[in-house]
């Protein structure tokens, strides 16, 4: 359980460094000269080599630090969802939060870049997440619409949500 603990921890970790760095990329902080340079990675197996020149327009990299962002948001959902399925809780605010990961990591799943809600019929409810002051998260309304922090009630409820399952884990 630590193992996955640590990992939500990391995940949430991994997170904030791509919105700073996102950030630092949106405010033409990052020299794109040294960034965009060739770099080797001599590694114990077989080296990996990363060619220059990727990574010299600054839109380019705008563009896919944004896309790291939405990457690491979804590492952080796949990790609540790991550590949530050892919890077999019967608590009616467990088996909601558990309700709302699994939708967000599902929207993450099915368009890393882009997410989109994709709900099944059976899998049809209302989540309210009033005991983390947050909405109701209405899944059969969301399914098929283009993921949005706002629908969950915005990265402040998703960082209290992280912190109910740690303390109900």
């Amino acid at each position: 359980m630590h193992e996955l603990i640590e990992d939500v921890e990391l995940s949430f970790k991994l997170f904030e460094f791509s919105v700073r760095t996102m950030c630092y990329a949106e405010l033409e902080k990052i020299d794109s000269d040294l960034f965009g340079q060739d770099l080797q990675l001599n590694l114990p197996q077989e080296n990996g080599a990363f060619s220059g020149g990727g990574f010299q327009d600054e839109n380019e990299i705008v563009k896919v630090s944004q896309m790291a962002v939405s990457t690491a948001f979804g590492s952080t959902a796949i990790c609540l969802d790991c550590l949530l399925e050892k919890n077999v809780s019967d608590n009616p605010k467990i088996i909601t939060i558990k309700s709302l990961i699994s939708a967000v990591r599902n929207a993450f799943s099915h368009g890393i870049a882009a997410p989109n809600w994709y709900v099944k019929p059976h899998r049809y409810e209302k989540l309210d997440l009033s005991f983390i002051a947050g909405p109701v998260v209405n899944l059969e309304q969301l399914n098929g619409s283009a993921f949005d922090y706002s629908q969950i009630g915005g990265l402040a409820v998703w960082y209290r949500a992280k912190e109910f399952i740690i303390a109900n884990t």
